[in-house]
């Protein structure tokens, strides 16, 4: 190849309005919406064995718009269940890993 870079450049600009899309407020607000709809359905019945701070701090989440990064941290057998499923939801809903609020300090 007689121009490296130009190959480098024409394939990150022609991904360009891909990333534009994926990071609009609609697309934030849609993912947000269908995230919420996956919590309902995964919550519904008993909350057995989520705490407090956790469905606290997830409704925080989901009324910011699914905007606060990394402040849920599921530290029970349910807890983590129940973000590993919906986890698998949202990517499969077309949101990425960095979309979903689910985080722990290293203790």
């Amino acid at each position: 190849m007689r121009h490296p870079l130009r190959v480098i450049f024409l394939v990150f600009a022609s991904l360009l309005p891909v990333a534009a899309q994926a990071i609009s407020p609609e697309w934030t607000a849609e993912k947000c919406s269908r995230y919420a709809r996956a919590w309902d359905m995964a919550t519904q019945g008993p909350r057995v064995g989520l705490s407090d701070d956790f469905i606290v701090d997830h409704d925080a989440f989901l009324a910011s718009g699914c905007t606060i990064r990394g402040e849920v941290c599921p530290r029970s057998e349910q807890e983590r269940a129940l973000a590993d499923m919906l986890s698998l939801m949202a990517v499969a809903e077309g949101a990425t890993g960095s979309f979903l609020p689910f985080h722990c300090d290293a203790p």
